[in-house]
Formats: structure tokens, C-alpha cells, sequence
């Protein structure tokens, strides 16, 4: 999956809005904040990575290899960061990223260098902001396993949406069918934005909307 067009995808917020009806989950932000939101909406896919407390055999050198790899339209989604006293991503790991063709880094921890990182194009979330490194208190426990990110499930290889709203991640078994029902939701609102703007009261406005989440709640 690559970059698409803004008018292409739902919002995130309308995507959110979809998972919920559904009784679902797959919002990342919160907890996730932006540090970078870069511009329109991406697509990625993800490329999972679970970070644990201590030194390990290894420390972070698995992370240092993984973003030696093709991330071409790939999303490095690193959860248990927060274990760590510093940040575990920065200016460094966003060039070795971008340089490896990645879309976005969505960090469960802390990262620094934000004014460097601004307008490099790589969509950055996090928890927090430090100024120190990670030290040896944590390693990389798995690559490409399955994680969580305050209770949110994310698989190697599951879409990830994100824009200036928010990042979602999808699973890929369904994710196409969640887009297209999200971007029905999404027209929805636009039509009730376009009704206001012509003038008409919100209780009249809503209609489309209100219609949108009865035909979608039933799916």
C-alpha cells in the first residue's frame, strides 16, 4: 500500500466512528500523539516491533536492522517503548527509514529530535517527547510479531491509516470492506457540511448521516 490521494480515504475520525458502531477497536490516538503529521492521508502497512525492559543479547540492533530492510509503504509500529527512560526514536532512525522507502513510525514511547524531524514527510507518533537516548535499558524482544498498543491490537501486516486526525490500524483480513463502509460514513458527512453550508438548520443537515449509521450499524 502507498501514498493516496486525500479525497481517496475515509477520514480517521470517520473510520474511528465506523469501528465503534461495529463495537470494534483499532484507534491508536490516543494514546499516540503527533510529532510529525505530515501532509494528506497515507496508507501503509505495517511493520511490527515489541521492545522489553532490559539490556537483552542484542539490545536494539534488530531494530537497527529491520529499518535496513525495503519499508516501502511500511509503517514501523514499535510497542513497550515506554519501558525505556528515554526517547527510542529520533532523527537518525527517521532518515534510515525514509531512506528505506517507510511512510510512517508510530512510537509506544519516547522520542527527540522533533525539530529535526519536522517536514522530513515521515508521519511520527508517540507517547511522549525525552532529550536522553534509550540507554542499555531496553532491547528489541520480537520483530514482526504481534503486538498491542494500550490494548489495541496490531499484526505484522495490517493496514494502517493515517492523516492529520489520527492513525487506525486495521486487521487485514477485513480492512478493505472497513475502508469502503468508513468512506460511505465519511460522504455522509460531507453531504451534512454541504447542507449546512446551504443554509439549512442541523437537525434537517444531519439526515445523511443519521441514515449512514443505520444502514452501517447493521452490517
Amino acid at each position: 500500500m502507498t501514498d493516496v490521494a486525500p479525497a481517496s480515504p475515509p477520514a480517521t475520525a470517520a473510520l474511528a466512528d465506523l469501528l465503534q458502531l461495529r463495537g470494534r477497536t483499532g484507534w491508536l490516538t490516543p494514546p499516540l500523539r503527533p510529532f510529525q503529521r505530515g501532509e494528506g492521508a497515507v496508507l501503509g502497512v505495517a511493520r511490527t516491533v515489541r521492545i522489553a525492559a532490559g539490556p537483552g543479547a542484542h539490545g536494539l540492533k534488530p531494530l537497527h536492522a529491520l529499518l535496513a530492510e525495503d519499508l516501502t509503504g511500511r509503517v514501523v509500529v514499535i510497542a513497550g517503548a515506554d519501558a525505556a527512560p528515554g526517547a527510542v526514536w529520533g532523527e537518525i532512525l527517521t532518515a534510515a527509514a525514509l531512506g528505506r522507502g517507510a511512510v510512517g513510525a508510530l512510537i509506544e514511547g519516547s522520542v527527540r529530535d522533533v525539530s529535526a524531524v519536522a517536514g522530513s514527510g515521515l508521519r511520527l507518533w508517540a507517547l511522549g517527547e525525552a532529550t536522553a537516548g534509550p540507554g542499555g535499558a531496553v532491547h528489541v524482544a520480537e520483530v514482526g510479531g504481534p503486538i498491542e498498543i494500550a490494548g489495541t491490537p496490531v499484526a505484522d501486516g495490517d493496514p494502517i491509516l493515517m492523516d492529520d486526525g489520527g492513525a487506525v490500524a486495521l486487521p487485514a483480513a477485513d480492512a478493505d470492506t472497513l475502508l469502503a463502509d468508513a468512506l460511505t460514513y465519511h460522504r455522509a458527512e460531507e453531504e451534512v457540511l454541504a447542507a449546512l453550508t446551504a443554509g439549512l438548520r442541523l437537525p434537517r443537515a444531519y439526515t445523511p448521516k443519521a441514515e449512514a449509521i443505520t444502514r452501517l450499524r447493521g452490517r
